[in-house]
């Protein structure tokens, strides 16, 4: 998880239609009418406008959504306890279906860190391992956030964790590499980096952590950078981008 910044303001139809999509759910929720959450219809236009927030990845775990990990749409505030709220676009993140289930409903009364205002990157720390763990010398308070949003994401089991550990060897290869050819790198290392670099690049917290601790903290601000700068409006999407499709 990192920071993710919302760039874009609620899409047109959230607009026009929040508040009868908002008076369907309640209706459903009362029992007085039956139903998703969603229509197919807005279940869509969310998923569009939300597919450029984490440069399609999941907004928790960092993992990319593409066919083999079907995107879906989180609700920061939960949908069940907050249902004023299901459709209020500062709540709503893409998710994977991991760590979409794995926090469901719960009422962490604003305990999970919310990646659109809050910075990961001050909370976590990584491990060799790909563990996570709260990052040295928080206060009770954010320590608490932090061993709370492992927990209510299960950030530290299954393929975020494999992955995480999978990233580590990578850049811990790279910079081992990087090292004994100095300043100037070679064509392919350069190639490697930039990869490492592109914002769809999977676990960017590991990535940062590790250009950190090797003292390349030029190399992290670059990433963060081009991570958070506004999406230029003529460029077009990411194959990774491309999938984050509706699902009824």
């Amino acid at each position: 998880m990192v920071r993710t910044p919302r760039h874009r303001p609620p899409p047109a139809q959230l607009v026009k239609n929040g508040a009868k999509w908002t008076c369907r759910w309640e209706d459903i929720r009362a029992g007085r009418k039956k139903g998703d959450w969603a229509t197919t219809t807005a279940k869509k236009a969310l998923r569009t406008a939300l597919e450029g927030l984490a440069h399609g990845k999941c907004a928790y775990c960092e993992c990319t959504l593409d066919s083999r990990v079907e995107p879906e749409i989180d609700h920061y505030w939960g949908k069940a306890a907050h249902p004023k709220r299901a459709f209020e676009w500062a709540s709503l993140f893409p998710a994977c279906h991991g760590c979409n289930n794995s926090k469901g409903d719960s009422e962490h009364r604003g305990l999970l860190l919310k990646p659109d205002e809050d910075d990961p990157e001050l909370y976590l720390s990584v491990k060799p391992t790909g563990d996570l763990e709260p990052a040295p010398n928080l206060d009770e308070a954010r320590r608490h956030r932090a061993d709370q949003t492992i927990g209510i994401c299960k950030l530290g089991s299954g393929k975020p964790f494999e992955g995480r550990y999978d990233t580590w060897q990578r850049v811990g290869r790279w910079l081992d590499r990087a090292r004994r050819c100095g300043r100037n790198l070679t064509a392919e290392l350069q190639a490697e980096l930039e990869a490492l670099l592109h914002p769809t690049a999977e676990h960017k917290l590991v990535i940062r952590y590790l250009f950190r601790l090797a003292g390349r903290a030029d190399l992290a601000s670059e990433d963060r950078r081009r991570f958070e700068a506004p999406p230029q409006r003529t460029s077009s999407l990411t194959g990774s981008q491309r999938t984050l499709r509706s699902r009824r």
